[in-house]
């Protein structure tokens, strides 16, 4: 945010709003303020992939009351550590759709105005 230095508080306050949310939702609430359009790049849904799936998957494993199960410590352990590793990683990792945001309208199917008769 280099482009707004010397300018006043409530300018740089804009420029940084857009920054944030922009970011997160590709949404920019002040589109006249100074920085342009900012895209989305954070990826909210690519926290849920298969690494993190598998964390999820090896915690539940851990915590599953059978003593006789083997290795509940070291799977509680991977789990965590998978379970953080996919959902930052899913966070920063570019959208497989670029052309779409977080705030982003859809439209409804179009149905046929044709009518059928079943007599």
């Amino acid at each position: 945010m280099t482009h707004t230095a010397g300018m006043p508080i409530a300018t740089k306050a804009q420029a940084f709003i857009n920054s944030i949310v922009g970011r997160t939702t590709g949404y920019n609430p002040f589109p006249a303020a100074s920085g342009g359009k900012i895209p989305q790049t954070i990826n909210p849904n690519g926290m849920f992939n298969k690494w993190s799936g598998i964390g999820a998957a090896s915690l539940l494993y851990s915590v599953i009351p059978v003593k006789m199960l083997p290795h509940r410590s070291k799977a509680k352990t991977l789990g965590k550590s998978l379970l953080t590793g996919g959902i930052l990683g899913g966070l920063f990792d570019p959208d497989s759709n670029p052309s779409s945001n977080l705030i982003k309208s859809r439209s409804a199917p179009v149905m046929s105005t044709s009518e059928v008769s079943y007599t």
